[in-house]
């Protein structure tokens, strides 16, 4: 911006200031030769004058006084603060005896850019009011003198000190004044101009990451035609003034992305200032804003604001015109797809959850259900058949939307939870592990209870609804871990919209994932197909017990990273508990011995109840990052300090109860193919381990627009936009992928 000698130039940063002082010589030299201002003006191209809005005054009465600043044309002031370089106005007061004057109120500013600096301030004419306090013993028929000087900084393209006297006499009256004075108009239009109080608005500031803050403010109480918003902080080290403003709007809320001041010693706590904004073509308005800066934004917030601020609706307010752009809001808050609409959104949902049928984390589910098909196809009853599976996708819907409930009323108090959010507790882990070896011990044949699902088609036999139902509750508690193709965005997606639109998308999902067995088990001519039960429909439900084992291996496996060592063992214990348990029912059903069976359950209850304690005292152990070679835990401040390397990033958001992330793992990332492309490109790898609660993951899962893992993330060298791996993954999708985001050199060599 504009500058002058002899500290007359606040600069915003090191550079500015440097840049103003170069300006300033030059300027000075101009003035020397061509211009000579008379050393004796005490203000060059500008004059100040104290006027009144009325002619007299009563005892004890408050009125206003203005400071009136006139300007030659292409001249101007400051504001409070004044930007990248320039001075506030001052003023010094001689007041008579018991006369109060209180702070100077200063109009909204203009934007007064000139590259590469911006500066905050007015032209031509502003009144800079103030109220006076009359003493209340002021005599009648006397005469009160207000006399002082004023200070401020006019500049073009010189920057020049100016000062000012300031003289007003107010005769004193009994009673109130009848007249006006010239200056009323403009003193009372100033007044109505001023920043309005906002005292009830419930403004929130978030920093989004080392170069943003998130501004949200609830602009529904200011107006549905408010345009071009730009925030003015009162405060000269919080914000990057030459940068440009972002700002969305959803509703009736405003999101400002406000570029974080470079040089600022520490990051700013608060944000103190001026809302202005344009209400209708002809009229500006502005009010005082005040808020704290947290560095945890809630997850659906955070995905909203990506929304809105990441797209090519969002408005560019401000910025000097020629200094580098501003870096794309997405940079810092990737776009989370922000053209999918509701109905995209319920098919994404909907294909997501056929296509969880075949993830590696409902396959033991599957065998149950595969058993309650066999032997269906043996009973030839399908009406039957049409009720069972309309009762397992009554369980999976009932299931689904209990799960959705739960999460977005925890989300909306202010948890950071996404999916699968139930299995980053050692509890519920654990519950389930012993509800899976309770289902391997029932197929294995240690003990019978509620097996009717199996018994579906048998002539004779029970309905077993219940059964049927429970199977879909349990399929929708193993899937909990698995995100599928199309599945993540949809969720991400309900997750920031109002909760009717949030529980369709879900709706979708539970139809997807139990559509197939319903239309199986519902369509005789299908079934007519299976083989007819027999004696070896009984070893191959033995058989099927084995992948349930397999899938308790795992849950120990993830309440062992969870808990720790020490739990794992009491787990393993409380296994052997139910064991004894279950293999004491069974000999109680056999003998008919009512006494035997209930001390089994009391026994199989008891390993319930070690469990659940095994998993409140646990100490978590080193994530699973630390010890993977070639692998760092992620951070978002290691994040940052990659990108400004300009090296390419790769991150895996994972957890280890998530099997389709150990697929991915196994299969894609630890193959010698990918960790030779890896290795070519200098692919700086980070695994953001997810597997019990860490709001800091919840945040970023939410600003990709995801609610759950796998999620695979890779920065580009340079400063490029980050781009997003399918959920499934193949080596040739990375190696790709790594292509595309090596520099052009290494790219070349890779292909």
């Amino acid at each position: 911006m504009h500058s002058s000698g002899t500290a007359i130039t606040r600069a915003f940063h090191p550079a500015a200031a440097l840049l103003a002082s170069l300006l300033l010589l030059g300027g000075n030299t101009r003035a020397a030769t061509a211009q000579q201002p008379a050393p004796r003006d005490p203000s060059p191209h500008s004059d100040v004058a104290l006027v009144s809005d009325v002619a007299t005054v009563q005892p004890g009465q408050t009125v206003t006084v203005a400071l009136r600043l006139t300007l030659d044309k292409g001249w101007h002031t400051y504001w409070t603060n004044p930007g990248d370089a320039g001075l506030p106005v001052k003023a010094s007061w001689t007041l008579p005896a018991g006369m109060t004057v209180g702070a100077l109120q200063l109009p909204t500013p203009h934007l007064t850019p000139q590259p590469p600096l911006m500066s905050y301030g007015y032209e031509n004419e502003v009144f800079v009011l103030a109220d006076v306090q009359v003493p209340a013993n002021a005599v009648i028929g006397s005469a009160l003198q207000i006399s002082g000087k004023a200070d401020w900084l006019a500049c073009a393209d010189v920057c020049l000190p100016a000062t000012g006297p300031l003289t007003l006499t107010l005769p004193v009256s009994a009673t109130p004044s009848t007249s006006t004075t010239t200056f009323a108009g403009a003193i009372a239009t100033t007044r109505a101009q001023l920043p309005k109080e906002s005292k009830d608005w419930q403004v929130r500031g978030f920093s989004v990451d080392s170069g943003y803050i998130v501004m949200v403010v609830p602009a529904g109480s200011i107006s549905h035609t408010l345009a071009t918003p730009y925030f003015f902080s009162d405060s000269a080290d919080v914000l990057e003034h030459a940068l440009p403003q972002r700002v969305a709007r959803a509703g009736d809320t405003l999101f400002l992305a406000l570029p974080r001041a470079k040089f600022a010693k520490t990051p700013a706590a608060a944000l103190h200032g001026v809302l202005a904004a344009d209400v209708t073509a002809a009229t500006q308005r502005s009010w005082q804003l005040a808020t704290s800066v947290s560095t945890d934004m809630p997850a659906a917030l955070r995905t909203r604001a990506t929304t809105l601020l990441a797209t090519t609706t969002a408005q560019t307010v401000g910025g000097a015109g020629d200094v580098a752009p501003i870096a794309e809001i997405s940079a810092a808050i990737p776009d989370p797809g922000a053209d999918m609409s509701v109905f995209v959104a319920i098919g994404f949902a909907f294909i997501g959850g056929l296509l969880l049928n075949l993830m590696p984390c409902v396959f033991p589910v599957l065998s149950v259900k595969v058993l309650a098909l066999l032997e269906h196809g043996g009973g030839g009853n399908a009406s039957r058949g049409r009720r069972h599976g309309l009762a397992f996708g009554a369980g999976v819907l009932l299931s689904f939307w209990l799960l959705a409930g739960v999460l977005m009323a925890l989300r909306a108090g202010g948890e950071q939870l996404g999916w699968g959010f139930q299995l980053q507790s050692p509890i519920v882990v654990g519950l389930l592990a012993l509800l899976m070896f309770a289902l391997a011990l029932n197929l294995s044949g240690v003990f019978e209870i509620g097996l009717t699902l199996t018994q579906l088609g048998a002539k004779g036999a029970g309905t077993g609804y219940s059964d049927s139902l429970l199977t879909g509750v349990l399929a929708v508690l193993v899937a909990a871990p698995c995100t599928a193709p199309f599945m993540g965005a949809a969720l991400g997606f309900a997750l920031v919209q109002p909760a009717f639109v949030g529980m369709l998308v879900f709706t979708a999902l539970a139809v997807g994932l139990a559509l197939p067995f319903v239309i199986l088990a519902s369509a005789p001519q299908l079934l007519r197909f299976l083989p007819r039960p027999g004696a070896w429909l009984e070893t191959l439900k033995q058989l099927f017990a084995f992948p349930l084992y397999a899938t308790v291996v795992w849950l120990l496996w993830v309440f062992g990273q969870q808990a720790g060592v020490d739990a794992l063992a009491v787990m393993l214990l409380a296994l052997i508990v139910f064991a004894l348990g279950a293999w004491t029912w069974a000999r109680g059903v056999r003998g008919d011995r009512r006494v035997t069976r209930i001390a089994a359950a009391c026994v199989m209850l008891g390993a319930v109840t070690i469990t659940a304690l095994s998993a409140t005292r646990m100490t978590r152990p080193t994530a699973v990052a630390t010890v993977t070679p070639g692998w760092e835990p992620w951070s978002e401040q290691r994040v940052s300090e990659l990108r400004k390397e300009g090296r390419p990033i790769f991150v895996d958001f994972t957890a280890a109860w998530c099997l389709s992330c150990q697929v991915n793992e196994r299969v894609a990332l630890r193959t010698q193919t990918v960790e030779r492309a890896f290795s070519a490109a200098n692919v700086a790898l980070l695994r953001a381990d997810w597997t019990s609660r860490d709001s800091s993951i919840t945040n970023v899962l939410a600003s990709f627009g995801r609610s759950g893992v796998p999620l695979y993330v890779l920065y580009p060298a340079g400063n490029g936009r980050a781009s997003i791996l399918p959920a499934v993954l193949t080596p040739g999708i990375v190696v790709d992928a790594v292509k595309k985001a090596a520099p052009t050199t290494v790219a070349q060599r890779l292909r």
